[in-house]
Order: C-alpha cells, then sequence, then structure tokens
C-alpha cells in the first residue's frame, strides 16, 4: 500500500477550474447519445442507420485526424500552451454544430424539395434526413473529439501523477453532477423543445469553456527539437511506429481498451430505446431515473479517490473490470421494470465510478508524460478502427434480435474479456518497477 501526499491548498484552485471546464463538457456530451438516437428513430432511421451516423463515420473521419492531432499537441509551443490552442479552435465549431442538429430534419426535407438533389440522393440510397444529420454529426464529433482529447491531455500535463486517483474522483463528481442536472432537467425538453435544449447547451460550453481556457495555466515545457521532418506526415507515422509499439505492455494495454470500447457501444447507442421502448418509459421519467441513479455514487467519490491512490489504479481497474461483468449479467435477467433498472443500475454505477476513476489514473500513469497525447491517441486510434466495423455489427446484431436487453449481455462477456488482456498487462507492469514503475 502506498503512502500518500497531501494537495497543496493553491492546487486546488486550478483542479477547481478544470472541475468546471469537466462540468461544462459532460453537460454538453450529454446531448448526442441521449437525445439523437431519439431524434433518428422519429425519422423511422433502423438500429444499423443509427450506428453508422453516431459512430462508424464520424469514427473513420477522426481516426486519420486524431493521430496528427495528438502529435502535433504534444510539440506544440506557444504563449498560452500546447492543449488550448486547440481547444480554443474547437469551441464555435462544437456550438455551431449543436445549434444546427436539431434543425436537421428540417433541413433534410427542405433539400428533399428539390428535384435534383432528391433524385441523385435516392439513386444512392441516401434519405436527405440521413444525409444532413450524418454531415451535422461528423463535423460535431470530430471537433469534439479534437476538444475532449486535448482537455484530457491538459489535466495530465497539469496535475501531477501522485494526485491523480484524488483529483480524478472529484473530477468524475463534477461530471456526474453534469449527467444529473442534464438528466433530471433538461431529458423531458428532448420530447416538448428540443431547439431550447440544445443552443442553451451550447451557450453554456461556449462561455464555461472559454473561461476554462483563459484561467487555467499550463506547466512550461521543454523546447522543441527543431528538424527539417519534424512534423511532416513520415516523421508522425515514423514516431508513432518506434515510439508506440516498442514494447508488449503497450500492444496489451490497446488490446484491453479495444476489447473495452466494444463492450460500451450496445449501451451508447440503445440504452435510451431499451428504457424506452421495452421499459416503456417516457423521456420525462428515464431522465429523473438516470439522474437519481447517476448522483447515487457521489457519497463514495472521496474514499474512491483515497483507495486508488493507495493500491494503485492498475490493480483496481482489473477487479472492477470483473465486477462490472458480473452485474451487468445480473441486469441481463433480472431488468425487467424500472425499480429493478434502478436497484441494477444504482449498483453498477457505483462499481463503474470505481472502474471511472481507475481508467482516467491509469493511463496516465503508464503511459509517457512527455508524449501522452501520442500514446493516448495511439490507444484511441486503435481502439477506433476496431469500432468502425464493431459499431454497424452492433447495429445488425440488434436488428436481428429484436431485443434492446441485450444492451447487458453485450459487455457482460466483453469486460470479461478485458479484466483478463489487463491481467495481462499487469504483468509487464510488475516487471517494470510495479510500485516503481518506469514507462519503457
Amino acid at each position: 500500500m502506498a503512502k500518500i501526499t497531501k494537495i497543496p491548498p493553491a492546487l486546488w484552485v486550478v483542479f477547481g477550474w478544470l472541475f468546471w471546464g469537466d462540468f461544462v463538457l459532460v453537460l454538453m456530451e450529454q446531448l448526442v447519445p441521449n437525445v439523437i438516437p431519439v431524434i433518428l428513430k422519429n425519422n423511422q432511421m433502423s438500429n444499423t442507420a443509427i450506428s453508422l451516423i453516431m459512430g462508424t463515420i464520424p469514427g473513420f473521419i477522426g481516426l486519420f485526424i486524431m493521430p496528427v492531432i495528438a502529435y502535433r499537441s504534444d510539440h506544440t509551443r506557444t504563449r498560452w500552451g500546447r492543449r488550448i490552442p486547440f481547444l480554443a479552435i474547437s469551441i464555435p465549431v462544437i456550438c455551431l454544430s449543436l445549434v444546427m442538429l436539431p434543425y436537421a430534419p428540417w433541413l433534410g426535407r427542405l433539400v428533399g424539395q428539390n428535384a435534383w438533389a432528391d433524385s441523385m440522393l435516392k439513386s444512392v440510397g441516401i434519405a436527405p434526413v440521413t444525409l444532413i444529420m450524418g454531415v451535422i454529426l461528423v463535423i460535431y464529433a470530430l471537433f469534439n473529439s479534437i476538444c475532449s482529447s486535448c482537455y484530457s491531455f491538459l489535466v495530465v500535463d497539469v496535475v501531477d501523477g501522485k494526485f491523480m486517483g484524488r483529483f480524478m474522483s472529484f473530477f468524475r463528481i463534477f461530471a456526474l453532477a453534469a449527467v444529473f442536472i442534464f438528466s433530471y432537467f433538461c431529458m423531458g425538453l428532448a420530447d416538448t423543445n428540443p431547439h431550447l435544449l440544445f443552443f442553451g447547451a451550447a451557450l453554456l460550453y461556449g462561455i464555461g469553456f472559454l473561461i476554462v481556457c483563459l484561467r487555467v495555466k499550463e506547466p512550461a515545457q521543454p523546447p522543441r527539437v527543431a528538424t527539417n521532418d519534424r512534423t511532416g506526415l513520415f516523421a508522425i507515422l515514423k514516431s508513432y511506429r518506434h515510439e508506440c509499439f516498442r514494447h508488449p505492455l503497450y500492444l496489451w494495454l490497446y488490446a484491453a481498451f479495444a476489447v473495452y470500447g466494444i463492450s460500451q457501444l450496445a449501451g451508447n447507442l440503445f440504452d435510451i430505446l431499451f428504457m424506452k421502448e421495452t421499459l416503456n418509459m417516457s423521456m420525462d421519467s428515464l431522465g429523473k431515473i438516470r439522474a437519481w441513479t447517476t448522483i447515487a455514487v457521489i457519497p463514495l467519490a472521496y474514499f474512491g479517490g483515497n483507495f486508488i491512490d493507495r493500491w494503485k489504479s492498475q490493480r483496481v481497474i482489473v477487479l472492477f473490470a470483473f465486477i462490472l461483468a458480473g452485474i451487468k449479467l445480473i441486469g441481463f435477467f433480472l431488468v425487467c421494470d424500472a425499480a429493478s433498472y434502478i436497484v441494477v443500475t444504482i449498483i453498477y454505477n457505483i462499481s463503474a465510478f470505481f472502474w471511472g476513476v481507475a481508467i482516467s489514473s491509469y493511463l496516465p500513469n503508464i503511459m509517457p508524460k512527455d508524449r501522452f497525447g501520442q500514446f493516448a491517441c495511439c490507444n484511441g486510434f486503435i481502439t477506433g478502427s476496431i469500432l468502425i466495423i464493431s459499431n454497424p455489427v452492433c447495429g445488425i446484431f440488434f436488428d436481428y434480435v429484436k431485443n434492446y436487453r441485450y444492451v447487458y449481455l453485450w459487455p457482460a462477456i466483453l469486460m470479461v474479456v478485458a479484466g483478463l488482456l489487463l491481467l495481462k498487462v499487469n504483468r509487464y507492469w510488475e516487471k517494470c518497477g510495479g510500485e516503481n514503475y518506469i514507462a519503457p
């Protein structure tokens, strides 16, 4: 068991601004997975089409952009830092995309009224609404990926590793508070006034995140080594190949997180539809239930951070991978109404809280800090590549079984596989020093 160091008072001020940034970011990010599937379903789209529009197409485009963004971010040197310029560029594009999303069906119908455009789209089998929604979602997903990724890189730059467990514990409190506020107060607007919902979220996110960019100061970084091809595409690919795949620990790590990413697909795409169509909940009731089940874990937050800093995220993450798998399996058999959903979800969320804090602390402590963006993006690239295939497979699977209850069985099986892969990573972690680990 490791000894923990007390967090200095001055550092809490910086933490406060980072907590606020995560709050507005998570609040904004609730819109797409919780509201867009309902809009798409109301426009007669299949589960396969939903998975393609929300997952595969944005993921495919981001797959080739994010490795370059992460590498450039690691090597950027400006008076504002290396992460904040990317955040500032993303903010207006994300806000504009959010404002346009609820108007996508109307814009699609407008395009469909043009005989030439309608004929061309019919010839390739694409509905106008699908096209407009897809384009806006791709733009949103790409810039939101840039924003959320660079923000996570910023956190790793600013927060010392020995405080990471406790920081991430409180970090998740603000994230959970954002989920609660959205679920309890905003979900009902998805049925009654989605335009106001998207506009309000865009306004809060735009102003709130801009304040974070102005208030958080990045630590000084060593000067960038100047070479002729340092930022060229060939140099970027060469750097990824030589650095990110140089040790078996990273290869098993990438495999574990790829499987974890696949395990989350069913819930991300169809959990809302399970609650709405299988359990027959209204959007307002659904939102309030999700709100209370989400916030129920907050009393455990401080203890979770201390627990992880003491026992190391490398050990905690494996334990809770298997616990989460077991809870999902129980849910597959027992959830049949709102009451059973609440009970299973509260138990799951408590375990998921520990898993989430552990995973947030785990990656910064196991990857090289000076190139964290590059390694984290390589991990995301591999996961994203696999998700491009897995997204439509997941949609086809649910179209085939015609039962949203499988949102429980899908992750139950895959989380067991992820836990076994993380056990393999831990063997290499022990070989590289364990408690005194140095990134290879």
